[in-house]
């Protein structure tokens, strides 16, 4: 704006300063009618030969000159002065031909002077290098000035400034002749910045040579991070794979993706300081690579999820490794294991076969009793349950031992198990069970194998006696629990002895194959059990302390379902005609045995083919088979499974039992889903053998 032309003093500013109508200064270059703001006390001290003073200068921008001050005014002369920020105005000096040489200070607010460590009356009417001599400010400078004189447009722009020790962020922008320039120090936002960058450029340097890739998902844009270490553990450069969840997604391999889902769900609805879970992930080269993956979640105030960071670690050659050193571990122990076995078995061979020899080769003067002949059946009988048990553990680790689970009362089957094995020993069992121990859903012989396993290791870890604490009762599991159990109804049981205990080292291996602190046994048995109860949905734990005895506990999934009333050992008699298929010619004559002792009439085969023509040839004589048993095993031909396959085609209501030795595939635990009514897990008695049939020929029966 233009001052009016008024006489006697004006503020400008706040400061009392003469503001005079102009007229027509020599080399001023302003005309009549703009205001001068003349200095002359200023002005007079700091003339020199190459910028003589001016009388005025000149004013388009900042107030209207009037006798009293407006109250924009008023707002305008206090933003200048309590600006957090720096301000100055300069005004440019040119040479005859126009160019720019240099600009004078016309003002500054406190934050400025500050920065500066001068006062306004002794930088007003100087020059940058006056102001700053002798460090080349207009050379520094004089490009920015240049440039918003020159398109008079602002610029944004930041420089470090050497005389001030400071990193300047300003903003300048032109009005006529002068300019502007507004901004704050950010020397110390610029080291804490540079200070991070060195961090991080550390912390990058260090998770490369580590291995180490790192990750930020953000819950709620979907957006992920990937560290350029994370990319190149999948053979990618940074560029190559987007930031988002997806790029992670379908690069996991299809068997792992939805457990690894499953768990990073869980995980959001029940955050935990730390979680870690391994997956396999598929390379640039086609490949996949095991990862093992640790995070951690962040959740608000209310609990909820927001973001999920974490780390990724190709541990593909250290698997590789540990599983050599497995199959290392395991050929050394393999001599150690078949002479346990060997001996294990050995003794319960020469128990059949001596009790055996003196029922059939007894002189007829010496001929056993009926009594002791009861007893030497009997201990054959033992000998025989005992080489069951062996069987099934080897089977349990040889080939994953799928349970075949029923609902049934654990609480004898404790006390059973735990008698059995320790008798004999210097080791004595107490028992505290609770009377209300709820029923369980398992396969009843692999948790009696599990308790055995258990009171065998406390017996063994008391060499010269002592007490076996043998517990169970009914415990809750919550949402969140340490063993990371599904919520609900569980049964506690442990096994406490008072022996030396383990030192802490071996602990975390104690369940490992073939791993033993002692010096009998193979290390199979608690490896065994581990296995077991993890197929149970259970988990198995250990609690000792050197000197104070240990404790194992095991935890499995109670049911509110009623238990077979069945007593074990009673032999059901039944009748109808029978079809029974097996490779074992010896198998097939004690079948044939068995089940007409039972009251059925019985025909036997070898392989699929023969039990096929047998079954369409009963029909043809008007003598159809009530039901086969099928073993699901023949070495080179058609098992159990196929030969079912035919003869449903033939008759889709046909009835079918399932046999079976091998303890490999979920056929056994979950032959319904295959089509069979019934299972029978060699070995098995004459009193299992007569239940299984006896039940399904009646839920034919029911169901017809």
């Amino acid at each position: 704006m233009i001052a009016s032309r008024t006489a006697g003093p004006q503020y400008w500013r706040g400061r009392h300063l003469p503001i005079l109508p102009c007229q027509g200064v020599h080399g001023s270059g302003l005309d009549n009618g703009e205001i001068c703001l003349r200095r002359p006390l200023v002005i007079a001290a700091r003339q020199t030969p190459d910028h003589p003073s001016t009388d005025g200068i000149r004013t388009r921008f900042l107030m209207v000159a009037s006798q009293t001050q407006t109250p924009r005014d008023l707002l305008y002369r206090g933003l200048f002065e309590h600006a957090l920020v720096e301000v100055h105005m300069w005004q440019v000096v040119r040479d005859a031909s126009g160019n720019i040489v240099t600009w004078k200070l016309v003002d500054a607010n406190p934050n400025a002077l500050q920065s500066w460590g001068k006062t306004l009356h002794e930088v007003v009417g100087l020059t940058t290098d006056e102001i700053f001599p002798g460090v080349g400010a207009s050379d520094t400078f004089m490009p920015i000035v240049k440039q918003i004189m020159a398109t008079g447009t602002p610029r944004e722009w930041e420089i470090e400034f050497p005389v001030t020790n400071q990193i300047l962020h300003m903003v300048s922008f032109p009005v006529g002749e002068f300019f502007v320039s507004t901004g704050f120090d950010v020397t110390a936002q610029r080291k804490q910045e540079q200070t991070l960058r060195h961090t991080l450029d550390s912390l990058t340097q260090a998770t490369s040579a580590a291995g180490v890739g790192l990750w930020d998902w953000d819950l709620h844009t979907n957006h992920v991070m990937y560290s350029d270490e994370w990319k190149r553990q999948l053979g990618h450069e940074p560029h190559e794979i987007a930031d988002n969840f997806d790029e992670w997604k379908r690069r996991v391999h299809p068997d792992d993706l939805e457990p690894t889902l499953k768990v990073i769900q869980e995980l959001l609805q029940s955050p935990r300081p730390q979680y870690t879970t391994t997956f396999r992930m598929r390379h640039k080269d086609g490949s996949y690579r095991w990862i093992l993956a640790q995070s951690t979640v962040f959740v608000r105030a209310d609990g909820q999820a927001v973001r999920m960071l974490g780390s990724h670690i190709d541990v593909t050659e250290r698997r590789r490794v540990e599983e050599q050193l497995l199959k290392s571990q395991k050929l050394e122990s393999v001599g150690t294991l078949a002479a346990g076995i060997a001996h294990d078995f050995n003794n319960l061979l020469t128990a059949i076969s001596g009790n055996v020899s003196l029922l059939k080769n007894a002189a007829p003067h010496a001929a056993p009793s009926a009594a002791e002949r009861e007893t030497l059946l009997t201990e054959v009988e033992e000998a025989a349950r005992r080489a069951k048990s062996l069987t099934s553990q080897l089977l349990t680790f040889a080939k994953g031992g799928a349970p075949v689970p029923q609902v049934a009362s654990i609480r004898d089957v404790i006390v059973d198990s735990a008698s059995f094995v320790s008798r004999g020993s210097r080791s004595r069992c107490e028992f505290a069970v609770d009377a209300d121990l709820k029923n369980v859903h398992a396969d009843i012989d692999q948790i009696s194998q599990v308790i055995e396993n258990l009171v065998i290791n406390a017996s063994q870890a008391m060499p010269d006696g002592g007490t076996i604490t043998v517990s169970a009762s009914n415990i809750v599991m919550h949402r969140r629990n340490e063993w990371d159990l599904a919520p609900g109804d569980f049964v506690k049981v442990s096994v406490s002895d008072q022996g030396y205990g383990i030192d802490e080292q071996h602990l975390p291996r104690i369940f490992d194959p073939f791993y033993t602190t002692k010096s009998t046994g193979s290390g199979l048995g608690l490896s065994t059990a581990y296995s077991i109860i993890g197929r149970h949905g259970g988990q198995l734990t250990v609690e000792s302390q050197l000197g104070c005895g240990s404790t194992f506990t095991f935890y499995l999934p109670a049911s509110n379902a009623q238990a077979s009333q069945r007593e074990q050992g009673d032999v059901v008699s039944g009748s109808g005609r029978l079809l029974v298929m097996d490779d074992d010619p010896q198998l097939r004559r004690l079948m044939k045995r068995l089940l007409e002792r039972l009251g059925y009439e019985c025909d036997t085969t070898e392989d699929g083919n023969e039990a096929v023509a047998h079954y369409v040839q009963a029909d043809r004589d008007g003598r159809p088979y009530a039901a086969v048993i099928l073993d699901l095993t023949i070495p080179g031909k058609e098992g159990g499974r196929e030969t079912l396959a035919r003869l449903r085609d033939l008759n889709p209501d046909v009835i079918a039992v399932v046999a079976s030795g091998y303890a490999d595939d979920d056929l056994l635990s979950a032959s319904d889903k295959y089509g069979f009514n019934g299972r029978l897990k060699k070995p098995m008695d004459l009193a299992t053998l007569s239940s299984e049939v006896a039940r399904v020929l009646q839920e034919t029966v029911r169901t017809t």
